[in-house]
């Protein structure tokens, strides 16, 4: 009978080892497609015969239609189940990235890229939630680790192999590269990734509200891309602010008046939650608001060849690589609000010494600052994520999982604009003062993250012990 029960241990250990091979391929993919064809967008406009502007939104309308997507598909996670809409997700984008490889023109390309996006969105909305539902508590903040692990070297290498690509191939190259992987990924998906509970597909679904809340995003994303180069107060983005802020408050009066809203408002009332998807946005927008601005320094103010601020800006992400399963691992033992200030204790540190020694540091000292600070977001990501679902209501996971991914890609998008924003106008940076005032912006802000943080820990704790009373 022992014999029997250490068997079957083994087999659940291993099952769940493929189980979350199969997650983190996905996590892996999904970021390595974005960055993958940045370098070749010179390369697509020769191609295609098409201005920048136009060729930019292969790049755009995928983060675009993910990120408006995310809550979308988590809440039909929460309805028809996790593992269908993760495991069609991985159908969906490997049949794009076939298709999308032979489009004859541009239009065929960006409409094949949405299907693209739409699939990452599934299993980028619904991987969090089978985590959390498949792993014991006890071992849930590692396997949040890994899939941040995952994340970063997507981010990583997606650049890396697209410039690789953009010297030697195709651009057809750039969809089809990954696509072995996502064959293995949904193979194992649909063969280790258990088949747990269906969802609670009863009730009417609030479409006006994710249509509302998906316009929402969607203004917001294109005002924050497009706000320098249109003028941030020309007439567009005027209209776009009014819009933003008119289909804001018609979302709030209707998902307020529905009995099962969109919105998982029940779950964003609970102040952990709430605070940790807060934090989550705030630390990705300080830490990409880093990665944006140093390569323009690096080329333009100290000199550096782009091959060479390539290998400084690698430090970040393998940092982060390193430091994101150890901080899972240890959340799980000792908890996630000590990991989480000092995450932003490295990030502070980091940006302090930036702020106070730029024009001093060697190579080597810059690239050791990158490292601080990825560990630092290494500290945060999933502490922050295991943090936040230990405290999600079970018929909410789905849903805050997608919002925990829309925080992520929200805020690299939001840290993108504030790092542009420092700029004083003149399409360079190769003044100093804009590096360190973004630096001392990023700053402040990790000082008001940190105080937030304190205090969402403190509400949230002294509420569970008003409810053990």
């Amino acid at each position: 009978m022992t014999d029997f029960n250490v068997s079957q241990k083994t087999n659940a250990s291993r099952n769940r080892l493929w189980m979350m091979t199969a997650i983190a391929l996905g996590a892996f993919m999904s970021h390595f497609t974005a960055g993958v064809v940045n370098v070749s967008l010179p390369q697509f406009m020769e191609y295609f015969q098409a201005d920048l502007g136009k060729i930019t939104w292969i790049t755009t309308g995928y983060l675009l239609i993910i990120t408006a997507l995310l809550p979308i598909m988590g809440k039909l996670g929460d309805r028809y189940g996790y593992r269908n809409i993760h495991n069609w997700g991985y159908l969906i984008f490997t049949v794009g990235s076939i298709l999308v490889a032979f489009s004859p023109n541009l239009p065929t390309l960006l409409a094949l890229r949405i299907v693209q996006a739409i699939g990452a969105a599934m299993f980028q909305a619904t991987n969090i939630a089978l985590i959390t539902t498949h792993v014991e508590r006890e071992k849930r903040g590692r396997a949040l680790g890994i899939v941040s692990t995952a994340v970063a070297l997507g981010g990583m290498s997606g650049p890396v192999v697209g410039g690789f690509i953009a010297q030697g191939l195709s651009w057809q190259w750039l969809f089809l590269s990954h696509v072995p992987v996502a064959i293995v990924a949904t193979l194992m998906a649909n063969s280790f990734i258990p088949a747990g509970k269906k969802g609670n597909s009863k009730g009417a679904f609030d479409r006006l509200g994710a249509i509302l809340f998906a316009a929402v995003i969607s203004m917001a994303i294109v005002g924050l891309l497009y706000g320098r180069e249109w003028g941030w107060t020309s007439t567009k983005i005027l209209y776009l602010a009014l819009g933003f802020v008119l289909l804001l408050l018609l979302l709030i009066w209707w998902e307020r008046r529905q009995s099962v809203p969109f919105l998982p408002l029940q779950a964003l009332r609970i102040p952990i939650v709430a605070g940790g998807l807060l934090i989550s946005c705030a630390s990705f927008v300080l830490s990409n608001s880093i990665l944006v601005i140093m390569p323009f320094y690096l080329v333009r103010a100290a000199g550096l060849s782009p091959v060479t601020t390539g290998y400084i800006l690698a430090a970040y992400p393998i940092s982060l690589a390193i430091t994101g399963p150890a901080a899972g691992y240890l959340s799980d033992r000792f908890g996630s609000s000590r990991l989480m200030l000092g995450g932003l204790s490295c990030m502070g540190v980091g940006v302090f010494m930036f702020l106070i020694y730029l024009n001093q540091l060697p190579i080597g000292g810059i690239a050791a600052l990158l490292a601080v600070i990825g560990a630092g977001m290494g500290l945060i990501a999933s502490p922050n994520n295991s943090f936040i679902m230990r405290h999600t209501p079970v018929e909410h996971l789905g849903a805050i999982g997608g919002m925990i991914a829309l925080t992520r890609n929200a805020g690299m998008v939001f840290g993108s604009a504030l790092a542009l924003a420092m700029w004083n106008g003149n399409q360079s940076l190769e003044s100093r003062s804009d590096v360190l005032g973004t630096f001392f912006v990023i700053l402040l802000l990790i000082c008001i993250v940190s105080i937030a943080l304190l205090a969402f820990i403190y509400k949230g704790k002294r509420r569970e012990t008003l409810k053990s009373q």
